[in-house]
């Protein structure tokens, strides 16, 4: 029977076939060698240690089997072992690499690959495909160095073969784009230029070749080495005015920042890099000073069709208004939302994400929030068919105030709800209902540290309201591990008694502060989801999750001074680091801090769908949620903690009794 089949119609059912059926098939008879094969290798991901769904209980088999062809369209590798199998397979048959046409690399830690760095490992695989393939549509490697795979990746590029078949493509300089040869496919291409490249051409002409393909992309992403991206997009030249571009996707890199030498203090604290080019180069200096650097919505409206656009990033910022007071950030997003009003809603923008670059502004909560929350919340709801946003004020972490204003706790915990909702009730004003009822993605990755501005003691604020058994043995469980954290200066002594009672009060509760702020800045920093390269890729319970280093506390504040001190080693309630070196248990102390944070936001995450009605999936710090019956419930991370961590205070559990504890409290 199966002789008879064409091979179209074998090719066409292998395409659902999860990649071991594939393998045994491509064993069965010739006649399915070639279809399973070209199947299996068509598409290749590599997550090296990645995790998995919580209903997958780190079983990767059974997730490769259910969601690995089905909803990545992808073979995936997770073990270093099997990737480099992979890799001897593809050197010792050469012919198989024209079978890859897709292959993704993405974030890990920096492991070792039977010895080798992975770092060195990456290299090895963009080198290999730059050098012996002419089928691959789309190569991307999370490198470990970040400025360097900006090297590697041009180098990768700059091979006449890999243009073959390529349809995205990076330059950092414009002959890039056409030396040695336009990509016959290419249809996403980013440019992040060098300002001296901006500073030695006067316009990008599209009116001719090669810079005529333009208007034939269907996303465009513009940055500069100092996130100038503006300044990109005003050198286009259209071919006539009314001939803007009509692109799907626009991603844009603008910071307003006049001076490269830092703030008046002399600290250059922003993530901004500033090449140090312009400072060696007078020319550039005078280039970079002519300019100007302020957001102006005017200058993307003049080159894009900004109606078109589906999808929209932009990762925006002005680090002038501390200092010379500008307001072209609010200007921007006025005059955006002046736009949208005068465009039906922009019907065609379905996502749209903002991200900031982080500056002293996040010190200040009533100014960001009149300077940025404000206009931004109105330009979302001026939007009709938003049904995807992103919003990262990427804050880098607690502003650790004291209480010198004298204020209670309730007072503080009410201020920090406020500014929660003078930001998201402006979603139920007047002419926002559409887009309360169409949303149904909802990304807030820092949003702890964006809206929580206020600290109060530790036991009454919005990180305590969970009144659970297992809460409070976490608490312990750090306490016990961690406390006393050692300091880079020392306390003066106080000899007095009380005093010393009321330091070590305070003291305990600085350190939970400080121990759950860090898991909560690798929750917002470290962690990634592996989204497969396909449209409509937003089914984040089918796909793998890097969750960041293991034993993050550990490593953190467990140094080689205390190694003596450390009780990660043994058995005492929590999992032995020695036996988990990969932190994949619940008992592992990085997990159970990450479920007392799922614990906290229960809270805020019943509060936010309130807002958004129809809203099923939720990422809020880190954590992603899915709706389930009439709630969200974690995606990667457990919500209840273990039964044997939970042994100890069974009896308590049993009784329903509560810790005889001061708690905080949302919205009562």
């Amino acid at each position: 029977m199966f002789d008879r089949l064409p091979t179209h119609l074998i090719e066409e059912i292998f395409q659902y076939v999860n990649q071991f059926d594939l393998l045994n098939l491509s064993l069965v008879c010739s006649q399915f060698y070639g279809p399973a094969i070209g199947r299996l290798y068509k598409r290749i991901t590599v997550v090296l240690n990645g995790e998995f769904p919580v209903r997958y209980k780190n079983k990767s088999n059974l997730f490769i089997q259910e969601n690995g062809i089905k909803y990545m369209d992808s073979a995936l590798i997770f073990k270093p072992q099997n990737l480099m199998l992979l890799l001897d397979t593809l050197k010792r048959n050469k012919t198989l690499v024209s079978k890859v046409n897709f292959f993704v690399f993405d974030k890990c830690n920096s492991l070792k690959v039977d010895n080798i760095p992975v770092g060195f490992v990456q290299n090895q695989i963009m080198d290999f495909f730059g050098a012996n393939s002419s089928d691959i549509h789309f190569l991307h490697i999370t490198f470990i160095e970040f400025f360097h795979c900006i090297d590697k990746l041009t180098e990768f590029l700059r091979n006449n073969n890999v243009r073959n078949k390529v349809f995205k493509l990076f330059v950092t300089k414009l002959n890039e784009l056409y030396i040695p040869c336009v990509p016959q496919n290419l249809t996403n291409l980013f440019l992040m230029l060098d300002e001296s490249e901006l500073a030695d051409i006067d316009e990008i002409d599209l009116s001719s070749a090669p810079y005529n393909l333009f208007y034939s992309l269907f996303t465009l992403a513009c940055s500069t080495n100092n996130q100038l991206g503006l300044e990109v997009l005003s050198k286009i030249k259209l071919l006539d005015p009314e001939l803007k571009l009509n692109l799907k996707g626009l991603t844009l890199f603008h910071c307003h920042k006049e001076s490269i030498m830092g703030d008046e203090e002399g600290n250059n604290s922003d993530p901004v890099s500033f090449n140090s080019n312009i400072l060696s180069r007078p020319e550039l200096m005078n280039f970079f000073d002519g300019i100007d650097k302020r957001l102006r919505f005017d200058i993307l409206d003049s080159k894009i069709n900004v109606a078109s656009l589906t999808t929209l990033h932009l990762k925006i910022d002005c680090n002038e208004h501390r200092y010379n007071s500008c307001n072209c950030f609010s200007q921007f997003f006025m005059d955006f939302t002046k736009y949208s009003e005068e465009h039906d809603g922009l019907p065609n923008l379905t996502n749209f994400e903002v991200e900031l670059f982080p500056n002293l502004e996040w010190l200040r909560p009533h100014q960001i929030l009149e300077n940025n929350l404000t206009p931004l919340s109105t330009f979302v709801t001026s939007l009709s068919s938003l049904s995807r946003l992103t919003i990262d004020l990427s804050t880098p972490g607690f502003k650790m105030f004291d209480n010198s204003m004298g204020m209670t706790s309730f007072i503080l915990n009410r201020l920090n709800e406020r500014l929660m909702e003078a930001f998201f009730l402006r979603f139920f004003t007047t002419g926002s209902t559409r887009t309360r009822l169409n949303l149904k993605t909802l990304h807030l990755p820092d949003f702890l540290t964006s809206f929580i501005y206020y600290k109060p003691d530790f036991y009454k604020s919005l990180l305590h309201t969970c009144k659970c058994w297992g809460c409070q043995l976490l608490l312990n469980k750090l306490k016990d591990l961690f406390h006393p954290l050692i300091e880079d200066d020392d306390d003066d002594d106080d000899d007095e008694e009380d005093d010393e009672a009321r330091s070590e009060e305070m003291d305990i509760q600085s350190t939970y502060y400080i121990l759950i702020g860090f898991i909560l800045g690798k929750l917002q920093a470290d962690r990634e989801v592996c989204v497969p390269i396909k449209q409509n890729a937003f089914n984040y319970r089918n796909y793998p999750i890097y969750k960041g280093a293991p034993h993050t506390l550990h490593s953190h504040f467990h140094t080689s001074n205390s190694g003596s001190k450390c009780k990660c080693g043994i058995s005492n309630g929590v999992a032995d680091i020695n036996e988990d070196p990969n932190g994949l248990e619940a008992l592992s102390i990085d997990n159970l801090v990450t479920t007392y944070v799922v614990h906290q936001l229960k809270p805020i995450v019943e509060f936010l769908p309130s807002f958004f009605v129809q809203l099923d999936s939720l990422m809020i710090h880190g954590i992603y949620y899915e709706k389930q019956g009439s709630g969200m419930v974690p995606i990667f991370d457990e919500q209840e903690y273990p039964c044997e961590f939970l042994a100890e205070k069974d009896l308590e559990i049993r009784s329903g009794s509560h810790p005889d504890l001061p708690f905080g409290k949302f919205r009562k």
